[in-house]
């Protein structure tokens, strides 16, 4: 009888064991990591659109949720600078967000505040420098966020590379600068074919093909490619537009400057 009863509290302990095993293996954490998934989006002081702005959220930074909101926004940490604050929902995904990074491919490259390069310059960029690309503009022109400092702006694509090692090459390129006021890039090596951009005085083109007395060319700030006549490029800078000369100012003639009769204060 003694020994039933001991067979029978051996069986039950292992029955309770077996299910305890089998609840605890049963729970799974709640996922609390997920990452941006727009282009740039702001956190905020409180789960509203009305409530203040903390931050910046970048495409593919990686948060943790704190807290759920009654609404559809939650309370995050952002890993990436330790900030907390609130986030709607819609903008996360519990997977990572596949980011594109490029590096600075040309000595000095200015982040513009649009995609052209008559916008406002915001900073220059030098080579080597890594930035992600987030948007991609018309005419060869990127919106990139620059991984150090968390700057935003645009960039031509044809001034960045994948591969880090391309910037740390020595390329030997043809650079020349343009020598006049003013210089059509033409579709084709003709003076009647389409123009496709005016370029400026001193803008730095890339020589990149030739027929007879044309270059074929990219211009560096833009990623323009056209034809020019070699005869309007420089190798160097000029400090003015090939025929226009400053007009030489003749010296004016020296004039006496007359001193003001004072009196005497005792008068």
């Amino acid at each position: 009888m003694r020994l039933e009863s001991l067979t029978r509290l051996l069986l039950l302990s292992l029955l309770l064991g077996s299910a305890w095993s089998c609840a605890t293996t049963s729970v799974t954490p709640r996922d609390v990591y997920f990452y941006v998934n727009q282009e740039i989006t702001y956190l905020k002081d409180g789960p509203s659109d009305a409530a203040i702005v903390m931050g910046l959220l970048y495409q593919g930074d990686k948060v943790e949720r704190v807290e759920e909101g009654k609404t559809d926004w939650w309370r995050v940490k952002v890993l990436r600078s330790g900030q907390t604050g609130w986030v709607r929902k819609g903008l996360l995904s519990a997977g990572p967000v596949p980011t594109v990074f490029y590096y600075i491919n040309a000595d000095t490259v200015p982040l513009r505040e649009c995609a052209g390069s008559d916008c406002l310059p915001l900073q220059m960029l030098f080579r080597g420098e890594q930035v992600q690309r987030v948007a991609e503009g018309d005419q060869g022109w990127w919106r990139v966020l620059v991984i150090k400092g968390h700057s935003l702006g645009w960039v031509p694509a044809a001034a960045l590379t994948a591969h880090y090692e391309e910037t740390q090459q020595k390329q030997s390129r043809n650079y020349y600068y343009v020598a006049v006021a003013r210089l059509n890039l033409q579709a084709k090596p003709a003076p009647r074919s389409e123009v496709v951009r005016a370029l400026k005085f001193n803008a730095q083109v890339e020589k990149i093909g030739e027929s007879g007395a044309w270059f074929k060319v990219r211009q560096i700030s833009s990623g323009a490619v056209g034809w020019v006549l070699g005869r309007d490029l420089e190798t160097l800078p000029l400090i003015f537009p090939r025929g226009q000369a400053p007009a030489r100012q003749e010296p004016k003639p020296f004039k006496q400057r007359e001193e003001p009769l004072l009196e005497p204060d005792f008068i």
